[in-house]
């Protein structure tokens, strides 16, 4: 069987995938937290979401994109039917509005509660990939791949090199 975490860095649709993947799992979420030096660590998951997985958004998870990304956020397209684009789109606003309101009860984009704003995160994570991943056991594959990848010493996400 090959691992399915081999070549995600490059494919957009791969990445976006692995990621809503990982975000769905109660172990792959807290096997970051142990890992993760900083102590937001949802934040600092959803800032990989903002700031290198969804490239067509037009901010970063604290503060706006540059401009002349259109060659990146064109090959991000690409990558999904107009279908599996709109379940993007929809689940990128409702992160971002979700953050908007969280933000303005704690202070910043940066700090993320464990709360019904979040389980809703996740639940929204678990039904984009739904949509974009059909098939059970390559889904049932990649999150067994993701929770041993994640326990291994020295692990780093799936889709760039380090843990923060």
């Amino acid at each position: 069987m090959t691992n399915p975490l081999t070549h995600i860095s490059r494919s957009p649709r791969e990445r976006v995938i692995v990621f809503l993947a990982f975000l769905s799992s109660e172990d792959c979420r807290e096997a970051f937290r142990a890992k993760v030096a900083n102590e937001d660590w949802a934040a600092a998951l959803l800032r990989v979401w903002f700031d290198e997985i969804y490239t067509p958004g037009d901010r970063y998870l604290e503060g706006l994109k540059a401009a002349g990304r259109e060659a990146e956020v064109e090959g991000f397209m690409a990558a999904f039917t107009p279908e599996e684009r709109a379940v993007l789109t929809r689940f990128h606003g409702c992160l971002e509005l979700r953050l908007d309101l969280l933000s303005n009860r704690t202070g910043g984009r940066g700090f993320i509660p464990e709360n019904d704003s979040w389980r809703s995160i996740v639940r929204d994570a678990r039904a984009a990939l739904s949509e974009l991943e059909r098939d059970p056991d390559r889904l049932q594959g990649l999150l067994a791949a993701l929770v041993q990848h994640m326990a291994a010493p020295g692990a780093v996400l799936p889709w760039r090199g380090t843990i923060e």
